[in-house]
């Protein structure tokens, strides 16, 4: 509690992620390139939400969390995300991938080292997190944002998605 959690990427994953954070009693800041996402994620209770396409969009955050995040979970999609989301964290700061783009992306191995930070991989949870999740989820703290479409409109849903126009997820009517 009390610590700073930037979710980088407030799509399906990320939104969940802000009001997760909220509910174990973290700040958190968003960072996403749209004003729908940022707004999603200032109604989910985020305490900043920052537009990544900003050139100074990791000082701001630097200054907002008041010396860095003290954990950052990248959601995105961007390699340009991953690299923002290593710049923006604190000294032993801790930075969790979750999104899978295409690719790499650079690291300032200086910065890694001195300052003590660590990068993991992380997919799934374990039976606990999956615990407190649904209890989160049962207390009313952690909602889906979602909508429906019909099946046959699959591809406008894609089309949605790759503009960024999608709020959390979308769930297909058979």
């Amino acid at each position: 509690p009390g610590q700073w959690l930037v979710v980088s990427g407030v799509g399906g994953l990320g939104h969940l992620a802000v009001q997760y954070g909220k509910a174990m009693g973290l700040h958190v800041a968003a960072v996403d390139i749209g004003d729908e996402k940022l707004a999603l994620a200032r109604r989910l209770g985020a305490d900043v939400a920052l537009d990544a396409r900003d050139p100074e969009v990791v000082q701001k955050m630097i200054t907002e969390t008041e010396g860095g995040a003290h954990g950052v979970l990248v959601t995105a999609v961007s390699e340009k995300a991953f690299a923002q989301a290593a710049d923006m964290l604190r000294r032993r700061g801790i930075m969790a991938l979750c999104g899978l783009p295409p690719g790499t992306f650079p690291i300032s191995i200086f910065n890694m080292v001195l300052n003590r930070r660590t990068i993991r991989g992380s997919i799934v949870g374990t039976r606990a997190d999956l615990a407190e999740c649904l209890t989160f989820a049962g207390e009313g703290k952690v909602a889906a944002t979602y909508s429906t479409a019909r099946l046959e409109d699959v591809n406008d849903v894609f089309d949605r998605m790759r503009a960024g126009k999608i709020e959390g997820r979308v769930v297909l009517k058979i």
